[in-house]
């Protein structure tokens, strides 16, 4: 991808990338705006049930107040991006950001349409990594399904730590200020 400007974050947020893709249409990388709500309610309900209880350990999305909470990241000390496809109507096919904790880490979550999955992804870890390592936030965690095979794959390959085992569910994180979590 290639990085172009900034819009107006009132309109379309804070563009990170712009790519052009074979059949003409724009994915357009950039930070969550309130406008978004629709889109993410229509992301989430858009995956499968497996998907969605990988991402919400429930087979039903959140409701519209979370959606408006994810939306205001920012404001809360927090970063989020969306990755936005244009055509005949624009689509949003990603998002993935994190939540400012209390001790300073970050909790992250990240979702892909399954049409946009393999190298999406990993792009927008790297971007959320960056931006919280920017911001001094120290780590990245998150809880993940065991069975969440494409998940555990992707914080594999930037190398975690696993701070707890719950049964069905690890507790993983990674490093933002070093390549490998630690201490704040």
């Amino acid at each position: 991808m290639t990085p172009v400007g900034e819009l107006g974050a009132d309109v379309a947020g804070d563009v990170l990338n712009m790519l052009s893709l074979a059949d003409g249409r724009i994915l357009t990388v950039r930070t969550v705006t309130h406008a978004d709500v629709d889109g993410l309610e229509a992301l989430f309900w858009g995956l499968s049930e497996d998907d969605r209880y990988f991402r919400f350990f429930s087979m039903s999305p959140p409701g519209r107040k979370f959606l408006e909470q994810m939306t205001r990241a920012a404001e809360e000390g927090g970063y989020r991006l969306v990755a936005v496809v244009s055509g005949a109507e624009d689509r949003l096919v990603a998002e993935a950001g994190y939540a400012l904790l209390p001790d300073g880490n970050g909790d992250f979550a990240l979702t892909v349409a399954a049409g946009w999955r393999g190298w999406l992804g990993p792009y927008l870890l790297d971007a959320v990594v960056a931006a919280a390592a920017a911001r001094g936030v120290p780590n990245l965690e998150a809880d993940i399904l065991v069975s969440n095979v494409r998940m555990l794959a992707l914080v594999s390959h930037r190398g975690y730590v696993t701070l707890a085992h719950r049964g069905s569910e690890v507790r993983v994180a990674i490093g933002a200020a070093k390549p490998r979590p630690g201490p704040r």
